[in-house]
C-alpha cells in the first residue's frame, strides 16, 4: 500500500466518524522488562511454592499465564450478541456455514502445487502479488506483505485513552501472535470511545488497526460467534475452520482485502519455511524426539536455511515461525556447535516439580543434500534448558540463543531471569 493510499484511507476514516484525528506515534511493542521476583510462602508444614522470576510483557501485581485465547477473550462474543449489530442475519448465517472455507481434506482435492519445491515444500501455492503467507496452528492465510506480526494488547478493556500504560495496541496492520504472556487478573471496564458493536471487542475505536487473529478455544469454552459486522466502514468477519476460528478486521474501503484474506484460509501440514504445523513431539514434555538420531543435526554442509518453529504443547501445534538464511543460518549452526556441552542456565530451585512446559522451539536445518535435520530448544521452566542436536545437549548461550528469539512471531513471553538475560538482547 502506498503512502498516498494510507493517507487517503486515514482521511476517509476520520471523516466517517466525524472526530478529530489522533497523532500517530511509533509503536513501542511490549517486550521484556526487567526481571522481578515473586515470593510466596506458606507455613512450614505446607508445600512451599518456589520463587519464580518472570520476564513480563506488562507489569502487574497479580498475574495469570494464559494463551492468546485468554488474552483476547474480550474480543469474542459468546454468541448471544444483539442480532441488529450484524451486517445482516443472512450474511451471518452464510459466513457460519456455507461461506466458511473448507479444509483441504474436506474439499476432496490434493494440496495445491506451489513454488517451494526447492526444499520439498509443496503444501502452499505462491502467494498472490503483494501478499504473504502467515500460519498460526495449522491454519494458513494470506495477508498484505506490509502487515506485521505483533502481539495483541493483553487487556484492551483497561485502556482509558491512547498512550496510557495499558495501550500496547500495534500501530500498523498486523497478524496476532499466539502467546503465553502473563495477563493481569484485574477488573477493568473503561467505556470511553466504545460506542460500537460488542463483537468488535474493547479496543478504543481511535486505536483500531486491521488484523487477523486465529484462535483455538479452550475445551468446554463457549464457541466464538461467527458472522460479519460493520461499523463506520470497518468490516469484522469471523469464520470457523475445523477446530479454529479466524477473525479478520479491515478498515474503510478495504472490504476486498477482507474477502481476499478470508478466501485464502486453509489448513496445511507445513508452513512456507518447512515447519510442520502439527508438533513432531508428543505433548511437548520432555522436549526430545521419541527416536534419537545417530549423528548430530549440526553436522553436514553449510545450511541453506533454518526454519524457526515455535510450538505449544496444549494444542501440539505451530504457534509461530520464521526463517533464517545465508550467513546468519551458518553462524547460528556454528554458535550452537561451539556452545558448552551441558544443560543451562538452570534454576531448578525456582520451580515446583512437574510444572508444565508451555512453549518450545524446533530449529529445522535445510541443506542442499539430504533431509532436513532438527535441533530442539528448551527454554521454559527452570531446568533442562539447552539445544539438543540429537546426540548432545548444549547450553543456551547469547550467540546461539538470541538469533532464535530475535524477531516476531517467535519470541519469549515469559522465562526465568537467567534465561531471559541470555536469550533476549
Amino acid at each position: 500500500m502506498s503512502d498516498f493510499e494510507r493517507e487517503e484511507r486515514a482521511f476517509r476514516a476520520a471523516l466517517s466518524r466525524a472526530a478529530d484525528g489522533f497523532e500517530p506515534r511509533e509503536l513501542d511493542i511490549p517486550g521484556a522488562t526487567e526481571a522481578t521476583d515473586e515470593v510466596e510462602t506458606t507455613d512450614e508444614k505446607a508445600p512451599v511454592r518456589r520463587r519464580t522470576t518472570w520476564i513480563l510483557a506488562a507489569a502487574a501485581a497479580v498475574l495469570a499465564v494464559v494463551g492468546l485465547g485468554g488474552v483476547v477473550a474480550n474480543l469474542q462474543s459468546n454468541g448471544g450478541g444483539d442480532a441488529t449489530t450484524a451486517a445482516s442475519d443472512e450474511g451471518a448465517a452464510e459466513d457460519s456455514s456455507g461461506g466458511a472455507p473448507k479444509a483441504l481434506s474436506e474439499q476432496g482435492e490434493a494440496a495445491p502445487e506451489g513454488t517451494y519445491t526447492d526444499r520439498g515444500r509443496t503444501d502452499l501455492p505462491a502467494p498472490a502479488e503483494g501478499m504473504r503467507w502467515a500460519v498460526r496452528y495449522d491454519i494458513a492465510f494470506q495477508v498484505p506483505e506490509e502487515w506485521a506480526d505483533a502481539t495483541a494488547p493483553a487487556r484492551p478493556d483497561c485502556i482509558a485513552e491512547p498512550g496510557d500504560q495499558w495501550d500496547t495496541v500495534p500501530r500498523t496492520p498486523y497478524v496476532a501472535n499466539v502467546t503465553n504472556q502473563p495477563v493481569p487478573m484485574i477488573a477493568c471496564n473503561e467505556t470511553a470511545d466504545r460506542d460500537f458493536p460488542a463483537q468488535f471487542g474493547t479496543v478504543p475505536f481511535s486505536l483500531w488497526q486491521p488484523y487477523v487473529l486465529v484462535e483455538k478455544p479452550e475445551p468446554n469454552a463457549a464457541e466464538p460467534e461467527t458472522g460479519s459486522w460493520e461499523h463506520e466502514g470497518w468490516l469484522l468477519t469471523r469464520v470457523q475452520i475445523e477446530d479454529a476460528y479466524a477473525t479478520i478486521l479491515t478498515g474503510p474501503g478495504d472490504d476486498d482485502v477482507n474477502a481476499q484474506i478470508k478466501g485464502s484460509l486453509r489448513t496445511t501440514p507445513k508452513d512456507p519455511y518447512g515447519c510442520e504445523t502439527a508438533s513432531p513431539l508428543a505433548e511437548g514434555d520432555p522436549v526430545r524426539p521419541k527416536t534419537e538420531p545417530k549423528t548430530s543435526a549440526l553436522e553436514g554442509g553449510v545450511p541453506e536455511s533454518i526454519a524457526v518453529c515455535r510450538y505449544e504443547p496444549s494444542s501440539a501445534s505451530l504457534t509461530g515461525s520464521r526463517e533464517i538464511t545465508g550467513a546468519a543460518a551458518a553462524a547460528l549452526v556454528e554458535a550452537i556447535r561451539i556452545a558448552p556441552a551441558r544443560s543451562g542456565p538452570n534454576t531448578p530451585q525456582n520451580c515446583a516439580a512437574g510444572q508444565p512446559i508451555t512453549a518450545y522451539v524446533i530449529l529445522r536445518i535445510f541443506r542442499e543434500e539430504g533431509a532436513p535435520r532438527d535441533v530442539y530448544v528448551n527454554y521454559e521452566n527452570c531446568d533442562d534448558h539447552g539445544f539438543f542436536d540429537g546426540t548432545t545437549v548444549r547450553e543456551l548461550t547469547p550467540a546461539a540463543c538470541r538469533p532464535v528469539f530475535a524477531e516476531e512471531p517467535v519470541t519469549i513471553y515469559s522465562a526465568q531471569g537467567d534465561v531471559a538475560r541470555v536469550c533476549l538482547s
